[in-house]
């Protein structure tokens, strides 16, 4: 179930982070990082950024977020993680889905290593420009064409299912 991040769910968070692999949590925080940064937990929880969990057996196995890029408020970052034994199943496709939707942007920023995640983004979305750094690419994305095209699909009930249209 994708559902919006409730203060209460912290500690589910750094359960989460704990069952990552080393090269997961690198691949979300571009560094060595053992549990999330307080700041960053507190904007989200706060309503600066749009925040949303994926939960599978009571638990938080994903996390995404949209909001403002530190030092350039006006572009929105998506940032998102995926629990290590989730990957590969369509899970961060869809919580990321979930997340433009109800978002309210236009255009994205993501920083995305070398991943299915990366080749999907491209082949899906107008990509307005691209940096890359190493193993890391910086893209900013236009998201419009593809979140009228999920709303229309979830309303027509052919795909997606599960998002819902607003966060719970």
């Amino acid at each position: 179930m994708i559902r919006a991040l409730r203060a209460g769910d912290v500690d589910a968070l750094a359960r989460m982070l704990s069952r990552c692999s080393p090269r997961t949590r690198y691949q979300r925080f571009h560094g060595n990082v053992a549990r999330f940064p307080p700041a960053y937990l507190r904007r989200c929880l706060a309503g600066e950024h749009v925040a949303l969990v994926a939960e599978a057996d009571g638990e938080v196995v994903a996390f995404a977020s949209v909001g403002p890029v530190f030092g350039e408020p006006s572009v929105p970052e998506v940032a998102t993680i995926v629990e290590d034994r989730w990957q590969s199943k369509g899970l961060g496709r869809e919580l990321v889905s979930a997340l433009l939707a109800n978002a309210g942007v236009t255009v994205v920023r993501m920083a995305v290593c070398r991943t299915s995640l990366l080749g999907y983004l491209t082949r899906t979305l107008p990509v307005v420009s691209a940096q890359h750094h190493g193993c890391d690419t910086t893209l900013d994305l236009d998201v419009r064409s593809a979140i009228e095209q999920w709303r229309q699909l979830r309303d027509d009930g052919r795909e997606r299912p599960e998002v819902p249209p607003q966060p719970r």
